[in-house]
């Protein structure tokens, strides 16, 4: 038997809502610190594609924001077309950073006690000097499981929103009579 609300923690629309809204949230707000302070733990280049990548998960989350917010048939389906394949390039990404991270350990240290930067100064005493703090094995076991935590808040927004996606197209949301799908997208 098919189980309509499997999984659901919270109401399909408004749960996807707030979830939506959290992920927009945490993935900018990743994406401008990847920005600023990525290039201590990776290259330059690879810094600037995991930010950009942070801001493509920011902006599919406001697309389902506003797809879920207007119950567009439209948004939530282009949703769910583009969010398998951000959600594919999410799991390469882990392993790309968890990678960059593990040989780049050196260069971490290095940058925290005393190493001078291509800029000419050291971090101790700027904004990014917050992970000097913490051992380094510690920091990247952190990064990692926040990067695992994000991609299962994205991949259950998708559930959620795809849930939000089917349940417009096989039942009329307008007028409340029973007609197709099509009937009640159209009808005015």
């Amino acid at each position: 038997m098919w189980c309509n609300n499997c999984c659901l923690c919270f109401p399909v629309r408004g749960g996807g809502m707030w979830l939506a809204g959290l992920n927009i949230l945490t993935n900018a707000i990743g994406g401008v610190l990847l920005f600023l302070w990525g290039s201590y733990f990776f290259s330059s280049t690879m810094a600037l594609l995991f930010g950009g990548f942070s801001a493509i998960q920011a902006v599919t989350a406001g697309i389902a924001f506003l797809g879920m917010c207007n119950w567009s048939y439209m948004m939530t389906r282009m949703f769910v077309y583009i969010q398998w394949l951000v959600a594919f390039l999410a799991t390469a990404r882990i392993g790309v950073m968890a990678f960059q991270l593990e040989s780049h350990k050196a260069h971490i240290s290095a940058e925290c006690w005393g190493a001078v930067n291509d800029k000419g100064y050291s971090p101790q005493g700027t904004a990014a000097a917050f992970y000097c703090n913490t051992p380094i094995d510690t920091f990247i076991m952190i990064f990692i499981a926040g990067l695992v935590v994000d991609y299962a808040l994205n991949l259950y927004m998708y559930f959620v929103v795809w849930r939000f996606y089917v349940r417009m197209r096989l039942y009329p949301f307008q007028k409340g009579v029973a007609m197709t799908y099509e009937h009640g997208l159209y009808e005015i």
